[in-house]
């Protein structure tokens, strides 16, 4: 595929509209229950590539034909083990949080960083709103890089970042869920630990992108844990800067497609005791 850098394309099956200056576009002028033909899909993984997340409203779909719309990305797959997935539809997990069981703590991060090849992006469609509060928000990796200095730039593209889910609670999930630990064993023995480079260069875009996240990146290899704490801190404020970012507030019919390849995200909890439902869907390459 080529480089698509700072080239800005045009599209000819649906209308763009910049979200922010620097992150994220609505995308109108599509129904996504009906079929999509190969250019639209091809226009459509352009523009995720370079608005990096796309927002589609008013879109009334069934779980099939969200699946269907999500294959227009890559492939799809039951990638994660920890969230509870649609009857009939084992792509769809289902993130929902309710008065009985109130969303777990928010942290900035990217999925799935903890395996050696993480999640191209993921589609995730609105089922139940809060009145108010529940937005999401995104933040450009792309243009954090981009505000570093040359000279710091090429230091951090001489690092490498160890990525592990145990520092993201699931090992005191796992040993609340059995607490003989055999689970926690074998999450232990499927994942280790992965090394991912700490500047990462985008497939599509030829952009490079900053790949660390506070969730699930552990330390900075070859450096003391001082060292390492110390340089992590200052690249996990960096998706904080509003510059950076894109918030959506949901609304019935509303959809979003991001790339985890070059963002990461941020689910704001501050809507308990309401209820919020949503049908996630991760792509893979």
């Amino acid at each position: 595929m080529s480089k698509i850098n700072d080239l800005h394309p045009t599209f000819t099956r649906f209308a763009v509209e910049p979200y922010t200056p620097t992150i994220g576009a609505v995308i109108h002028d599509l129904d996504l229950r009906q079929p999509l033909d190969a250019t639209t899909q091809a226009e459509l993984r352009q523009a995720l590539a370079v608005h990096e997340v796309l927002f589609f409203r008013d879109q009334h779909i069934t779980p099939q034909q969200q699946v269907d719309f999500t294959r227009s990305f890559g492939n799809v797959a039951e990638v994660k083990a920890f969230f509870p997935r649609l009857e009939n539809h084992p792509e769809i997990e289902i993130v929902e949080s309710t008065a009985e069981r109130p969303k777990a703590s928010s942290n900035w991060h990217a999925d799935i960083t903890w395996r050696e090849q993480p999640p191209l992006g993921t589609s995730l469609y609105a089922q139940v709103i809060p009145a108010s509060g529940g937005d999401t928000l995104w933040a450009s990796l792309t243009a954090a890089y981009a505000s570093l200095s040359p000279a710091f730039q090429a230091y951090l593209e001489t690092l490498t970042a160890v990525h592990t889910w145990e520092i993201s609670g699931w090992t005191e999930y796992l040993l609340r869920k059995d607490a003989s630990g055999e689970e926690l064993k074998a999450a232990r023995a499927k994942y280790p630990p992965v090394e991912h480079p700490v500047v990462r260069v985008h497939p599509v875009t030829g952009k490079k992108v900053l790949y660390v996240n506070s969730t699930f990146t552990s330390h900075i290899k070859g450096l003391s844990r001082v060292e390492s704490d110390a340089l992590l801190t200052r690249l996990f404020a960096l998706p904080q800067v509003p510059e950076f970012q894109a918030r959506l507030r949901w609304a019935p019919g509303t959809l979003a497609v991001w790339d985890n390849r070059s963002t990461q995200h941020y689910a704001v909890g501050d809507f308990f005791p309401q209820h919020r439902k949503l049908h996630r869907i991760t792509i893979t390459e």
